[in-house]
């Protein structure tokens, strides 16, 4: 048989690690079709556009560059596919564009959930979520059967595939966690990208270094980058992009992710030298005047609070907020010259970003602990920029989503850490209650859109 079958694995490399699957299966024509899935990148099923099989090797060659050399090792016959990996373009990646790959046989990347008869799993019963060493106090859910039929009207449809590509689950309610599920291979342990998630969770750090530093967010950018000033071409209206200018969307900088052919996030992710993209960016607006959500604007932050603390990024959050909540284990890309960036990058385990919610609704406490300035997290909460004044899907504060979501005729506010693909935060203060779901949909906005409607329709009741 060969290598023939489904093997699964983590690439690293060398700034982001992704997990991936290889399908080598033969059609009924007896022709061997293979695909490859980039899982943590939202690529599935990509077709090889050459390819071949022989013997107990494998190459592969996509159509976007990126090669695979396999062969069958390990200590058994067909133990492991191991080899290499070849990026054709992009900076997320070691020198020399090759990185070493060890898969093994197994397809719970690509299928929801497997039960006990390893057959996959579309049937839901609930279950109280596992106590750890954590922190976390763990209950069953409190609520009728119609409660429970919500909930698990919502787990089905990630069973049986209507919603696609989530692949974790969590509810804490009155601060005990009392839903937990994982998907598609993910499991308690594991680090998941949190994707745009990471500009909220930057936001209280933002607060947290500008407490303790004594600045304030109406301090001019270029206060701390002087050196642009003397610039040929010098434009005098960035005197008055300020950090809450940047913490709003509204720095006038040429930069909309959203609305942009081309992202110049993006473009600045593969620049040698992502503050310089970033500050040299000419105005397309007046600062302060309309909103554009920029990842790459929040770039020179991550520098100012590198400079002011005399702490990498990583440090900082691991001492002044990660550490505080008992979260450990964490990584966080990092860029040329060391920049870690402020607007994507972070990863994290599920049940450590719901401690993050969980931080909010206690106002900035953590088992009795000062975290974050509770005047910072109201301020940075409440709507900065009304998306009746932008057109924009929800209200906008320091890098969190406010929502008005309706529940039982009423109105309910939420704030909403929202990273592409569908993933979320989602902080409701009213109900006492923080959930979490994390997901792959990243090629596709409408499955995107699934985690909110899951959170609205079958959680925000529990």
């Amino acid at each position: 048989m060969g290598p023939l079958g489904t093997w699964q694995g983590v690439l690293n490399t060398g700034l982001s690690s992704f997990r991936v699957a290889l399908v080598l299966e033969r059609d009924p024509d007896g022709s061997i079709l293979a695909l490859f899935n980039n899982i943590d990148d939202g690529l599935y099923n990509q077709t090889f556009q050459t390819f071949y099989v022989k013997g107990r090797y494998f190459h592969g060659e996509l159509p976007t560059g990126e090669k695979l050399d396999l062969a069958l090792s390990g200590y058994g016959f067909g133990n492991q596919l191991s080899g290499t990996y070849t990026q054709a373009r992009g900076s997320f990646q070691k020198a020399g564009n090759i990185s070493e790959l060890v898969l093994s046989k197994g397809g719970d990347y690509l299928v929801p959930r497997f039960g006990k008869d390893s057959r996959p799993e579309t049937g839901y019963a609930y279950r109280e979520p596992s106590s750890g060493s954590d922190g976390w106090e763990v209950g069953p859910v409190s609520g009728d059967a119609v409660v429970l039929n919500r909930l698990g009207s919502g787990i089905r449809r990630i069973l049986d595939g209507s919603f696609p590509h989530i692949h974790s689950l969590l509810v804490v309610k009155g601060g005990r966690l009392v839903v937990e599920e994982y998907f598609y291979g993910y499991g308690p342990r594991d680090l998941h990208p949190v994707q745009s998630i990471t500009k909220s969770i930057s936001s209280l750090l933002v607060g947290i270094a500008l407490e303790r530093k004594g600045l304030g967010v109406d301090q001019p950018l270029y206060q701390f980058f002087p050196e642009y000033r003397s610039r040929r071409g010098w434009d005098s209206r960035k005197d008055k992009i300020t950090l809450e200018t940047i913490l709003t969307m509204r720095s006038g900088f040429r930069c909309d992710d959203w609305r942009d052919s081309q992202s110049c996030s993006w473009d600045m992710v593969n620049s040698p030298d992502w503050n310089d993209f970033t500050l040299s960016m000419p105005l397309a607006s007046p600062p302060g005047h309309h909103f554009a959500y920029c990842g790459a604007c929040l770039t020179p932050l991550s520098s100012i609070l590198s400079r002011e603390s005399g702490m990498s990024l990583p440090a900082f959050a691991g001492k002044f907020l990660l550490g505080p909540l008992g979260i450990t284990d964490f990584a966080w890309m990092e860029g040329p010259r060391g920049v870690t960036p402020l607007s994507f990058g972070l990863s994290l385990r599920p049940r450590d970003l719901a401690k993050l919610g969980q931080l909010i609704l206690e106002k900035g406490i953590w088992k009795g602990n000062r975290v974050v300035p509770e005047d910072w997290l109201d301020r940075s909460t409440s709507v900065q920029v009304a998306r009746n004044l932008e057109k924009g899907e929800a209200d906008y504060g320091y890098l969190w989503w406010i929502r008005t979501v309706p529940l039982g005729g009423k109105n309910i506010r939420v704030i909403d850490g929202w990273g592409v693909g569908g993933n979320h935060l989602f902080i409701v203060p009213d109900l006492g209650l923080v959930c979490v779901i994390t997901a792959g949909n990243y090629k596709d906005g409408k499955l995107g859109a699934n985690s909110l409607k899951l959170f609205q329709d079958c959680v925000l009741g529990l």
